[in-house]
């Protein structure tokens, strides 16, 4: 149900939640304020097509009665779209994937909720690069087009892949092997299907198995750069990747293969905003900084996500049952655990905190100088 808009109104007044960090100089005292809603939204993640995480301001939403709107950072309703527009998509890099419910056809919209790229493709995929890849109407053919719609290149054979273009490349699968590969902005297999498992391109890497079951990383041209001798790894991130040894346990090496954090971590996430998630052999979460210090202590949470815009979601118990809340850089909690672990990360300083199915508050964060 679309919630009346005095009832949404309700959401500029908030419940203020203030912590005291330490002091990052001398003369200045710097507090994170969070402030929760006082007012529930209606809202489910819309699965798969969204993340549950706010994109340029803009929250796709699923009401308790399967109805899928746009809110913003109010609660309220974005904008109203036609009665033949269906939102699918979260927004990525300005445009939204729709579809027209008569012609089944999909299409663009704008953060304003106009019409950017009609409604003219049978398939379409979500914005990377400046790119989007579609399958032409007419034609059947497929093709990549620009964020106007513009053509940018057809494709001379399809391929199996979200197309998602990182460093110009985009992973494939191959349907009869099902090993993978990469395509380039062109639909050109610029690297083979070589690879049992293979990620997105980050920082001019990507991670890939042998048909041995080892992990290495590859460049942009396919080179092996960082021999295979994994069990597992993660994507590069500020310079470092975490990778498995043999033995089980994790560590962080830089781009030319040398470790740089020791293999001692249980589990261990990619570096964001110079910090990484670690697990103690307890299953504890820390914080380490690309030195390896550990600058959040072990404490009692068992989850955890990468910090964002200064702030991080850790919880207590499964992603099911668990209860969650947000800490800052320097491990305090700035609210209750009291939300589920299907809450957001901040996003141009808003998060969506969800209480239970179709209950879920809006958090703002604030920084404080003095």
């Amino acid at each position: 149900m679309i919630r009346k808009l005095c009832l949404a109104l309700l959401l500029l007044c908030f419940t203020n939640v203030t912590f005291s960090e330490p002091s990052l100089a001398a003369t200045k005292i710097i507090k994170t304020k969070i402030e929760v809603s006082k007012t529930f939204l209606d809202h489910n993640i819309a699965r798969p097509q969204s993340d549950g995480s706010f994109h340029h301001g803009l929250l796709l939403s699923e009401q308790s009665d399967g109805t899928l709107i746009y809110n913003n950072t109010l609660g309220n309703k974005a904008f109203h779209l036609p009665d033949n527009i269906k939102p699918i998509s979260d927004f990525y890099e300005q445009r939204a994937l729709v579809q027209n419910k008569e012609t089944k056809l999909y299409g663009y919209i704008n953060t304003k909720g106009k019409l950017a790229i009609p409604c003219q493709f049978t398939e379409a995929g979500y914005f990377s690069e400046g790119v989007s890849h579609v399958t032409l109407a007419n034609t059947n053919q497929q093709a990549l087009i620009d964020r106007t719609g513009k053509i940018i290149s057809h494709f001379s054979k399809k391929y199996d892949s979200d197309f998602y273009f990182s460093n110009g490349l985009a992973m494939v699968t191959d349907p009869k092997s099902n090993k993978n590969g990469f395509i380039n902005t062109l639909g050109e297999l610029a690297i083979p299907y070589d690879y049992t498992y293979a990620r997105g391109f980050s920082e001019g890497f990507s991670l890939v198995q042998n048909n041995k079951g080892q992990y290495g990383y590859i460049d942009t041209s396919g080179t092996v750069i960082i021999p295979f001798q994994y069990k597992s790894g993660g994507s590069f991130s500020e310079g470092l990747a975490s990778v498995q040894n043999n033995k089980g346990k994790w560590g962080f090496i830089n781009k030319k293969g040398k470790v740089i954090i020791p293999f001692r971590y249980d589990n261990a996430s990619d570096f964001s905003e110079g910090l990484a998630v670690v697990y103690n052999s307890s299953g504890k979460v820390g914080f380490i900084n690309k030195k390896g210090k550990l600058v959040i202590d072990y404490q009692e949470y068992n989850n955890a996500s990468n910090f964002k815009e200064g702030i991080a979601l850790v919880g207590i118990g499964t992603n099911s049952d668990g209860k969650f809340g947000y800490i800052d850089r320097y491990g305090n909690l700035l609210t209750k655990l009291e939300y589920r672990a299907k809450s957001s990360s901040f996003n141009g300083g808003y998060a969506i905190a969800v209480i239970s199915p179709s209950k879920s508050v809006i958090l703002k964060k604030r920084i404080i100088t003095k």
